[in-house]
């Protein structure tokens, strides 16, 4: 099918930047499950109104610059430039209460936004016997679990406790309780580059950066470290002016009134993808883009764009391997540092797929199982929805 025009793709992110979107997406809306709900501490702070994440500007709320960086990829890994944000001048013992239980500290000269993170361990039971039943019933298939930390892992201050939970232990129930799974260790790939830029300030959501360190530590695991392109091979896009779900979540002018960079990268064979978009029932395919923003333009939007659809990405890697991964919005930010290492790639959002996962995988010929999902996702309610597409 004929590409749509740039303009159609964007009017199409538009409208998909204006609905509501279970549990991380590109929509707008109020706070993720685990931020109070069904959590595994009375001390828990008290849950958001609504079930819904946020990723959109609004210009309401904070004036946007348009100021937009390209940079060439850099010729040795050691070129890169990390990045970095202006100095500003907030002291790192700013501490503010925002609305449904966000946290503003301050870090590095600027404001920062802090969602907790609670949930079940019980839910966590749930979510490995649902993907030990998905690799039971898939036999030659290699199937991976990536649980992603969020941002309060790591930068929550000492100063305040109650606030969240340790996500490291339900990340290591579920590993603990994987058969017949390659569990990857994205938690300590991300606790090494802390210092970095790898979690957005003003969103819950982490920098791409943060996930190339993450589908790094999957190449180590799963052995495909030969075609896995070093950070040095992709394109480098900064735009200036990203505020992200956590003002809209805080409503905090301070945090309002610092928006921040936003950084992607382009895959080194971006001109050979080709992505057919499909509904939830994998109908209805339309050929377009896999970088629908390459100027940054829909920040953690501009790869993959919404959510409710099922993605497919043809590469030029010609080596036979297809990839299904199985994610909710943390995921998304892995798929472009992969495309090197796989012929083919389906993307399916867990909250959003009208059919069986196994029976899926086998349809399409996969070779290998990836469920990329951050800590909320096994913890919280949406365990229901992984066991619901394992079936």
């Amino acid at each position: 099918m004929k590409k749509q025009s740039y303009k159609f793709r964007i009017i199409a992110l538009a409208l998909a930047l204006g609905s509501a979107v279970l549990l991380g997406g590109c929509s707008e809306g109020g706070a993720p499950e685990g931020t109070g709900n069904g959590t595994d501490s009375s001390s828990a702070p008290t849950a958001a109104e609504s079930n819904t994440e946020s990723h959109s500007t609004d210009d309401n709320f904070v004036s946007e610059s348009t100021a937009v960086s390209e940079t060439a990829a850099p010729k040795t890994e050691e070129d890169i430039k990390t990045p970095v944000e202006a100095p500003g001048n907030v002291p790192d013992s700013y501490r503010e209460d925002g609305a449904n239980g966000i946290k503003i500290i301050g870090r590095n000269g600027h404001y920062m936004g802090l969602m907790g993170c609670w949930g079940l361990q019980e839910n966590c039971d749930r979510y490995s016997a649902a993907l030990n039943k998905a690799a039971d019933a898939l036999s030659g298939v290699n199937v991976y679990n990536m649980i992603i930390p969020t941002s309060s892992e790591f930068y929550v201050p000492e100063d305040i406790t109650g606030f969240t939970a340790s996500q490291k232990e339900k990340i290591d129930r579920v590993s603990s309780s994987l058969s017949g799974i390659t569990d990857i260790d994205v938690y300590s790939s991300l606790k090494a580059h802390t210092d970095e830029y790898i979690y957005t300030r003003t969103d819950h959501h982490w920098q791409p950066l943060g996930a190339y360190y993450a589908a790094k530590a999957f190449a180590e695991t799963a052995g495909f470290t030969d075609t896995f392109a070093p950070l040095s091979d992709y394109k480098q896009v900064t735009k200036e002016g990203y505020m992200g779900s956590l003002y809209n979540y805080s409503k905090s002018a301070n945090l309002g009134s610092d928006p921040e960079p936003f950084t992607m990268y382009i895959s080194p064979n971006d001109e050979s993808l080709k992505t057919t978009y499909y509904d939830t029932s994998f109908k209805n395919g339309y050929e377009s883009d896999l970088f629908v923003s390459r100027d940054a333009g829909a920040y953690y939007c501009s790869f993959l764009g919404s959510d409710d659809r099922i993605a497919k990405i043809e590469t030029d890697c010609g080596n036979g391997k297809v990839l299904v991964v199985f994610k909710e919005s943390y995921g998304n930010g892995v798929i472009p540092f992969l495309t090197q290492s796989f012929e083919t790639i389906y993307v399916c959002d867990v909250r959003y797929f009208d059919l069986n996962a196994v029976q899926f995988c086998k349809d399409v010929g996969a070779t290998d199982l990836l469920f990329s999902v951050c800590t909320f996702t096994p913890a919280g309610g949406n365990v229901g929805k992984v066991e619901e597409v394992v079936g």
